[in-house]
């Protein structure tokens, strides 16, 4: 169907595993490294780790089917900036859940991490289709994705502060 993104990988559902995969091994992670790293070093480590790995899914995607969007190649420096906004918005989508659960061991942020990234990844995956999925999730949904992260880790601290201090 014109306009319709096709699947790097060969189908969605590889698509969607792949992410599931992935999803898996970034929520994990945090569990591995948390007594090697402090909570800050941890953050910043996960949060880079993530932006390297979603970015390169979506570079690579394009870079194999050779179906980068003109108008964010043509001038390098347009490139750069779209991204670095990923990369900005991708690194905080891991770094907040990674602090929250090396500083409160909250667990909802590390949830969501896990939708988000089952969510995301498929579309990085996807070339052709009528928008770039990393200038979306630059501007709108991942600015949006990482707010509700927060706010999830807001309502499980304070379900755990009234269920275990009865404040």
């Amino acid at each position: 169907m014109p306009g319709s993104p096709d699947p790097v990988l060969g189908s969605d559902a590889l698509n969607v595993g792949v992410a599931t995969l992935v999803a898996g091994l970034f929520v994990a992670l945090p569990y591995v490294l948390r007594n090697r790293f402090d909570r800050r070093r941890l953050a910043v480590v996960g949060g880079l780790a993530y932006a390297v790995v979603c970015l390169g899914a979506w570079a690579g995607a394009r870079f194999v089917a050779d179906a980068f969007v003109a108008g964010m190649t043509a001038d390098p420096a347009v490139f750069a900036g779209w991204t670095l906004a990923g990369a900005v918005v991708l690194g905080a989508q891991a770094a907040v859940p990674y602090y929250c659960f090396a500083r409160w061991r909250l667990v909802a942020p590390l949830a969501a991490l896990f939708a988000v990234t089952v969510l995301i990844l498929p579309p990085f995956l996807s070339v052709r289709g009528e928008s770039d999925p990393l200038a979306l999730y630059a501007l709108v949904f991942g600015p949006l994705l990482v707010g509700l992260t927060c706010l999830g880790g807001l309502a499980e601290y304070a379900v755990r502060q009234v269920a275990l201090d009865g404040r």
